[in-house]
């Protein structure tokens, strides 16, 4: 090799020589980089007292497997936006998105209204969902909320405690009550329920109110059903649904002067002062007024005006109740019977003694030897077809107190009694223990709680029964209504548990599921859900009775 060839060669050897030192370098200095990490896994998550104003932190049941958190708060939260909290969280990945908004650990804040769907995503653009749950009354979306803050202990049914309340509802902002709107009135109510723990209230507002859109009334007195003796706490919803198929105005069945009311059915979430007090029942109060018992107006004022005494009263046979003059007991049958209307505290004698004349009238006709006779007989006084509809739903639900407790009304323009509205039913379908009853065997007009007062197997309904025309009424309106009856109940069974599935669970948390602190009422199946397939199972066996027994 000559010596400039020798050269050009040690300068191409230099050269790449050269570049494998700076390759080797730039490899030590810049070394590979791994692989992005799949890991998006959630590790913790609580809301913290301290960043969220709460009495104590709330912790979540984890089911890793499924990806779910579940968590309860029944104390109230104070602000402006209670359902709006800020979660502390530890995950495996690269961050946290909710409705593809991402989240920081103690400083985004969340709605828990509703559940939440949390998406963890990981470096590598893996992700996983997980829901959190949380059961908070206050917020969640299921059920309209009345917080009452009484200035002292509600323990009297006649004495209102001045009370503040906040009214609201998810589902329509007609009818919210705020503090600032006013003191409303709260007192006991009820006979055997006021003694159970789980106490009902009767709610007096200092002005007539359409409580969160219940538009059919606008009224001062409202109550909320407590139902502690009915662990589905469903019965007298029910009914009240059951209602609504017969006494309904717009299949123009009913008598012109009929007052087709059945009582609202809101479930609502009750608080007492700071605390849940449970899943509650806001209806109406059973009164005279618009959208409720309209009969025409009779007061003291009005006196023995002979053009107005007739009408409006409202009745009702009950075994607890007043003393005279509100209670009297009719004259053939000795049935107890209060005047709910006029009250005892402004009425005309003159007014009481008429509608008990009428009843004493009444009765001698239902007790005469032509009792059927359509122009003579009970059909003179007493409207046939709230009759019909009354029994029908008594019967169904297997109503134990079905004919004890009865409200009636007459009208001034009218002279027939009517009967209605649907009310107390919480001893319907089997849940009465005071004895072995034939549910399964008998009609309520001759096993159940029969009109107190009466001789046994000697009440109105009794003698109503003997009359064949009367039976053969009743099973044929039973026959044209027994689908829609039983596909509202099924509707009812299917619907209620589920839209109030966290509320439910939370009364429970409070007021103890498998346990009856009354004496009169069932104890119920183990579970709240075989307690609702029961009531199920014993709508159609008492449907299935009702299509052999209303054919004789």
């Amino acid at each position: 090799m000559n010596r400039v060839a020798h050269v050009k060669h040690s300068r191409i050897i230099g050269i790449v020589l050269l570049l494998t030192v700076c390759i080797s370098c730039r490899e030590k200095e810049e070394p590979q980089q791994k692989p992005a990490s799949g890991n998006c896994d959630l590790i913790s998550f609580v809301l913290e007292k301290g960043r969220n104003s709460l009495s104590h932190d709330i912790e979540f049941i984890f089911d890793t497997e499924n990806r779910t958190l579940k968590g309860m708060y029944l104390d109230w939260i104070d602000g402006d936006s209670p359902d709006r909290l800020i979660p502390r969280f530890k995950i495996t990945g690269k961050e946290v998105r909710v409705n593809g908004k991402k989240i920081e650990s103690d400083r985004s804040g969340i709605s828990f209204a509703d559940p939440v769907t949390l998406v963890v995503f990981a470096e590598n653009g893996n992700e996983k969902a997980y829901t959190v749950d949380l059961n908070c009354p206050q917020i969640n979306t299921e059920l309209p909320v009345i917080r009452l803050q009484p200035e002292k202990e509600i323990t009297s049914k006649t004495e209102y405690v001045p009370t503040r309340a906040t009214l609201y509802s998810p589902h329509t902002r007609e009818g919210w009550w705020r503090p600032a709107d006013g003191v409303i009135g709260v007192r006991g109510r009820g006979n055997s329920t006021w003694i159970l723990p789980k106490k009902p209230y009767r709610l007096k507002f200092p002005e007539k109110v359409s409580p969160v859109g219940l538009d059919h009334a606008r009224e001062k007195s409202w109550v909320l059903l407590a139902h502690d003796m009915d662990k589905s706490l469903i019965r007298n919803h029910l009914a009240f649904m059951l209602s609504q198929v017969l006494f309904h105005p717009a299949e123009h069945y009913h008598h012109e002067k009929a007052v087709l009311f059945t009582p609202a059915s809101q479930f609502i979430n009750v608080y007492m002062h700071n605390q849940y007090h449970g899943l509650y029942q806001l209806s109406d109060q059973m009164e005279r007024g618009e959208g409720r018992i309209d009969v025409q107006k009779l007061t003291a004022a009005e006196g023995a005006d002979p053009a107005k005494i007739t009408g409006g009263h409202i009745l009702e046979t009950d075994v607890h109740g007043a003393r005279a003059p509100e209670r009297f007991n009719s004259a053939r049958k000795r049935i107890q019977i209060n005047h709910k209307y006029p009250d005892a505290e402004d009425y005309h004698p003159a007014q009481y003694a008429y509608i008990e004349n009428f009843i004493r009238d009444a009765e001698d006709a239902l007790y005469s030897d032509d009792f059927t006779d359509p122009e003579k007989g009970w059909r003179k006084y007493f409207d046939e077809k709230t009759l019909i509809d009354f029994v029908i739903i008594k019967e169904l639900a297997a109503d134990m107190d079905g004919f004890t407790s009865t409200y009636m009304y007459k009208r001034r323009d009218c002279d027939k009694l009517f009967f209605g509205p649907i009310w107390d039913v919480d001893k319907g379908w089997d849940n009465e223990r005071r004895g072995a009853w034939d549910y399964l065997d008998k009609l309520m007009i001759h096993s159940g709680f029969q009109m107190p007062g009466a001789p046994r197997g000697a009440d109105w309904f009794n003698r109503l029964w003997e009359d064949p025309d009367f039976r053969r009424k009743v099973r044929a309106r039973w026959e044209s209504k027994r689908a829609a009856l039983l596909d509202t109940i099924d509707r009812e069974l299917d619907l209620q548990p589920v839209r109030m599935r966290k509320a439910i669970e939370a009364n429970y948390t409070v007021w103890p599921f498998y346990y009856q602190a009354s004496t009169e009422a069932k104890m119920p199946e183990k579970t709240y859900e075989a307690e609702i397939a029961r009531i199920r199972r014993l709508t159609y066996a008492r449907a299935n009775l009702l299509d052999r027994l209303f054919a004789r």
